[in-house]
């Protein structure tokens, strides 16, 4: 069974005397130095001056399969709505969405103050915030790409509120081919840490060991599982990235199979209805990302797509069509034992690419 849904995009406006301010700035800034780079190493000096025109960080995916971009330092904002029908849409949170180029130390015990590398790795983070009656949740969803075969993908999710919980997939080809490994953590089952034990209600009893209970100092890591996988598997957050590649270099489609813990999809891209999507941060050209997904390997879908923050249902995304800045999305998201049916908008923007422009500035500031 093949579900079909949507993906979106964002814009972004630039002074035409500013832009070309900045270039030539840039331009005059880069001639400087290249030129106190000429007794350094050559690789070291090829790999600082690609660094320095700040063009978009490329992940290359291998033969036949689309490469992906990741802006150097863009920062964007969403609100988020609940979706109520007669009795409106009243805010339950926002989304912060980061994506940054920064120097990649293989060696984490090298002193990085005031040190440069020659390497990059791009770091895309998105952070969820917010609250429904008694339930509130904080979410950090972070993704690394590094220079490297293994892990290639580091992927992260620590979600803190009235639930707890840790998790943490890396993606890469050991000399046994590519593979995946996976952990999570869990409520400890009983151990001797007193810092596990809670007094108890009654004066005469014993502090004991507590069981199940929410906190999240009360979690351990479970121990790693590692799965093979096809070549060129993504997370769910560079999955968005090469949404976003995907419409802002024109494409028509994108395949790929995505790793959600350890579970693979097959995932399949296309460009759907084009229209204008009115925002707090202006009004914008949009076009809808359809989404197929389908278990990989079977073709069975045994259970309902995910997607970032536990979005799923019918989701619907809309993207900026020259830039891929997504603009809107729309699903149902889990709030404990209730399921919310939610909006995500975009309402501030910044370094996102020229291209990115609203037709009508909002009302919000950049």
């Amino acid at each position: 069974m093949i579900r079909t849904t949507t993906l979106l995009k964002l814009p972004s406006r630039w002074s035409g005397f500013v832009g070309a301010s900045r270039r030539l700035v840039g331009a005059i800034a880069l001639l400087g130095f290249l030129s106190a780079l000429q007794d350094a190493d050559p690789r070291e000096t090829e790999a600082i001056a690609a660094r320095a025109t700040r063009g978009p960080f490329v992940m290359e995916r291998g033969e036949g399969r689309q490469p992906i971009r990741f802006p150097r330092d863009e920062k964007l904002e969403y609100s988020v709505q609940l979706n109520l029908g007669v009795l409106g849409s009243p805010s339950v949170g926002k989304v912060t969405m980061t994506s940054k180029v920064e120097p990649y130390f293989p060696d984490v015990s090298v002193t990085r103050d005031g040190a440069d590398s020659a390497l990059e790795q791009a770091v895309v983070t998105a952070k969820a915030e917010g609250s429904y009656a008694v339930y509130t949740v904080e979410e950090i969803i972070t993704t690394r790409v590094l220079p490297q075969l293994d892990p290639r993908l580091v992927h992260t999710t620590v979600q803190t509120g009235t639930e707890n919980r840790r998790r943490e997939l890396l993606i890469g080809r050991s000399p046994e081919g590519p593979s995946s490994s996976y952990r999570s953590d869990g409520h400890c089952k009983g151990c001797d840490d007193r810092a596990h034990f809670v007094k108890s209600t009654w004066p005469w009893q014993d502090a004991a060991h507590c069981s199940g209970c929410k906190r999240g100092e009360h979690r351990l890591w479970r121990a790693p599982r590692v799965r093979s996988t096809p070549d060129g598997v993504l997370d769910m957050v560079s999955a968005v990235m090469l949404a976003r590649t995907m419409v802002e270099q024109g494409r028509a489609d994108a395949q790929f199979t995505l790793l959600d813990r350890e579970k693979l999809w097959d995932v399949e891209l296309s460009r759907g209805r084009r229209g204008r999507r009115k925002t707090a941060a202006g009004e914008f050209d949009v076009v809808e990302v359809l989404l197929r997904t389908r278990a990989s390997g079977d073709g069975k879908e045994a259970e309902e797509f995910v997607g970032l923050f536990g979005m799923s249902g019918s989701i619907s995304i809309w993207m900026h069509p020259e830039s891929g800045v997504p603009v809107a999305i729309s699903g149902s998201v889990p709030a404990g034992p209730v399921t919310l049916d939610v909006s995500v908008e975009l309402v501030r923007y910044k370094g996102t690419s020229e291209s990115f422009r609203a037709v009508i500035k909002g009302s919000k500031p950049r």
